[in-house]
């Protein structure tokens, strides 16, 4: 024990449901992402010493990948490098992400981007969606499991498309939650399954698109120019997905949905 503070095994953060959410009530908000991973450092000394034996691994990250925020919390929250096995992140169902909240409107957070899931297939081959469409709801879905469950971080938007390690490192920590879509409310998980229908239903006549769909959508992932397709949660879901996780009521102003940033100053 340090400080009267529990401490934690890197096996229970990854494999423990009720361990790992015990280790992030202990995480602070409202910091730099380099102070919350001091706490964490704190709490779990075997994973310091994992990050400190694979730093060099890591450190092949390239500053010109946009997912590297959430390749950052992987490593420096669970102790784990990427991959690219299909399976949740956390072997106890849970996928790990990231993403950023802008300023709009002077005084409000919102999604600054959709949140990219899990790739679906090809339009150069639509063989490729064959386990998108062999099922028959969202549900029983392959894809459900990375879908279903997950741990989002959230951090302020400061500049830029392509942020270097240090950079990264002094972005403030909004929030963070473990979120379960079967505990969403009902009107949360009609949408979902209307807008997988309506994506099956593009993918079947072969127009795959994202126009229409509001929670749940199928868009390009990859290179300008690939045809690759990927599930993702739409800008406007992650902001909801966040109110509903924090209790941080939704301002609706014009098309454009926040939350209002003393919310967030205030928790921190």
């Amino acid at each position: 024990m340090t400080d009267g503070l529990r401490q934690f095994s890197l096996s229970q953060i990854q494999s423990d449901e009720s361990a790992c959410r015990e280790y992030l009530r202990l995480i602070p908000t409202g910091v730099s992402f380099e102070l919350a991973i001091s706490a964490a450092f704190t709490l779990c000394p075997e994973l310091e010493e994992f990050c400190r034996i694979n730093q060099q691994k890591f450190n092949g990250l390239g500053s010109r990948d946009k997912g590297n925020m959430g390749k950052m919390v992987e490593f420096f929250i669970f102790g784990q490098l990427p991959d690219t096995d299909p399976n949740p992140d956390l072997s106890w169902g849970a996928d790990i992400k990231a993403t950023h909240f802008k300023t709009i409107w002077g005084n409000g957070m919102a999604a600054k981007e959709r949140l990219t899931i899990t790739n679906v297939g090809n339009t150069d081959d639509y063989s490729t969606f064959d386990p998108l469409m062999d099922t028959d709801s969202l549900q029983s879905s392959k894809y459900y499991p990375k879908l279903r469950r997950g741990v989002l971080f959230v951090f302020e938007f400061t500049s830029g498309i392509y942020n270097t390690i240090e950079d990264n490192m002094q972005k403030t920590l909004l929030c963070f939650f473990a979120y379960d879509l079967d505990e969403m409310p009902t009107g949360i998980t009609s949408q979902l399954d209307a807008d997988f229908e309506d994506i099956q239903d593009r993918v079947a006549t072969r127009r795959v698109s994202q126009r229409g769909q509001i929670y749940l959508h199928i868009h390009p992932h990859g290179s300008k120019g690939d045809k690759t397709r990927a599930l993702g949660f739409k800008n406007k879901f992650v902001t909801k997905l966040v109110s509903i996780m924090t209790g941080y009521p939704i301002t609706v102003k014009g098309n454009s949905w926040f939350i209002k940033k003393r919310y967030f100053e205030d928790d921190g």
